[in-house]
């Protein structure tokens, strides 16, 4: 490699870097490789997977930007961390919590919300090329603790294992923008087939 490719290489890349940085002015402008950062709504990485533990980027999520350029979660919550929690268990204060905010913006009635704890099959890792569960409306992975309406069109007798999230801490009310009607949805987010009454 020339010194003039390594010089045009090097170009390119600070002009890549100052395009995301443009893009995101408010908490990246410090970005750069080997830099932090925090996903907002003009990430460019924002809905992307990570490399490391194929979730996807959600807004809020802090990320480390590798010296390649590789973007990964910098989460104590998700296994690519460089932070390492061993105890991801709710206290009885995050419950109390938990139940006053379920209090303060009460789910739909009659509507099952499961908090998915470790080990729960929809946080199964991917395998043989697939990719990790999501939820049906938003398409942003399922994490540990995160609170979902399991078979959405039938929660009490599930006949599917199609989730959707009801998760006001982590912003993701899914099941309003799905169902934002008094009335209940008519058709399943997943086949789009007419609801039996």
């Amino acid at each position: 490699m020339t010194e003039e490719t390594k010089s045009l290489l090097n170009l390119r890349s600070d002009f890549d870097q100052g395009v995301s940085v443009a893009m995101d002015p408010v908490n990246n402008t410090a970005i750069h490789r080997g830099g932090q950062g925090i996903t907002t709504l003009n990430s460019y990485w924002l809905h992307q997977r990570c490399r490391v533990c194929s979730h996807t980027f959600r807004l809020g999520d802090e990320v480390h930007i590798t010296e390649d350029g590789t973007v990964q979660h910098n989460s104590a919550l998700l296994p690519c961390s460089y932070t390492h929690v061993t105890n991801l268990e709710f206290s009885e204060e995050t419950s109390a919590f938990f139940t006053g905010l379920d209090k303060a913006c009460p789910p739909p009635k009659d509507m099952p919300i499961v908090r998915l704890d470790a080990g729960h099959q929809l946080l199964a890792e991917p395998f043989a090329g697939f990719q990790r569960h999501t939820c049906v409306v938003c398409s942003h992975t399922l994490r540990q603790n995160d609170r979902v309406v399991i078979c959405p069109c039938s929660p009490h007798q599930p006949l599917c294992k199609i989730a959707v999230h009801r998760d006001i801490v982590h912003g993701l009310n899914c099941l309003e923008a799905w169902n934002p009607g008094a009335n209940g949805q008519l058709y399943c987010p997943v086949t789009s087939r007419k609801l039996y009454e």
